[in-house]
């Protein structure tokens, strides 16, 4: 069940530059301009309350992680890594108008066969849905709040 996990407020956070006319956002995480679409501006405000708000350091965040999977190449919106550097959490970040549904939540878990993070969260800048996965019992136990405590 989705909960309330509003970005709104971080978009003014971000930094934007206007490359050939079009606004771009610098992305702190790959130190490079990304063009503004919905989808970056969640991703965007995401990491920027990941960051001010649970502390998570701009190096322990990957954007736009390549991974290969059945014979398909795909990228995760976002990978948080832990303190020892494994992956820690799988984020797919989807516009606000895109409803955090069965398919977002089946998205996120095909990567996290290649990842392996034990949570994962879904967010489109309204709503946010977390989980902890544990491999071993192949079970997912959804969560209500951002599993702040467990990330270092």
């Amino acid at each position: 069940m989705p909960v309330l996990f509003d970005l709104i407020p971080f978009a003014d956070q971000l930094e934007i530059k206007y490359l050939k006319g079009k606004p771009h956002y610098f992305d702190k995480t790959r130190r490079v301009h990304i063009k503004v679409t919905p989808e970056e501006i969640v991703r965007q405000s995401l990491i920027v309350k990941l960051h001010s708000d649970f502390g998570i350091p701009w190096v322990r965040m990957h954007t736009e992680f390549g991974i290969k999977h059945n014979f398909l190449i795909k990228r995760v919106d976002l990978l948080i890594y832990n303190k020892k550097g494994n992956p820690w959490m799988i984020v797919e970040t989807k516009a606000p108008t895109v409803p955090l549904d069965q398919k977002v939540i089946d998205q996120v878990s095909f990567y996290n066969n290649v990842i392996f993070a034990p949570w994962i969260m879904v967010a489109n800048g309204n709503q946010a849905i977390f989980a902890s996965v544990d491999f071993q019992t192949k079970t997912t136990r959804e969560v209500l709040e951002f599993p702040l405590n467990d990330w270092q």
